[in-house]
């Protein structure tokens, strides 16, 4: 919960530009101010949503008691992007990948293959965490300096 929490008062709710009070008050109003509903959708991209819930659902897995074989369906579409995301050096996307890959395709699982599964989805949740920090109206740079007009 403490790991959700950190990334929804962090990350998720960052467009909104507003406190998490203030953002759940939003969320529970019976009507929304046209110009603040306006506001947010602009800052809402697609990568923003596919992030937020690509990172919600690798969450679960690194907080599961137990893996199973079949979350691997859910990570091996996610990971690419995830760790794109994470802005990762590509050399090490590929061997984050590549680590993941094999230690989910041992079976019976191991303790190394397990270890090295845990230890991919934390990487790759801390990587998001760390990869994400600068988006959504903070200015990064000249290349998005438009982020703080909007």
């Amino acid at each position: 919960m403490a790991l959700l929490a950190l990334f929804a008062t962090t990350r998720w709710i960052k467009p909104t530009r507003r406190s998490l009070r203030h953002t759940i008050q939003l969320a529970l109003a019976a009507e929304v101010p046209d110009q603040i509903q306006e506001e947010i959708t602009r800052r809402v991209t697609p990568e923003f949503i596919l992030t937020t819930i690509l990172s919600a659902n690798v969450i679960g897995m690194l907080c599961a008691r137990s893996l199973h074989y079949q979350f691997y369906s859910w990570l091996l579409w996610a990971t690419p992007f995830l760790l794109w995301r994470a802005g990762f050096h590509p050399v090490v996307q590929y061997v984050l990948w590549a680590a993941q890959e094999w230690a989910w395709n041992v079976y019976p699982s191991t303790n190394e293959s397990s270890m090295v599964v845990v230890g991919v989805l934390a990487v790759m949740v801390s990587g998001v965490w760390w990869g994400t920090r600068l988006e959504v109206g903070e200015q990064r740079g000249p290349e998005t300096a438009w982020a703080k007009d909007e």
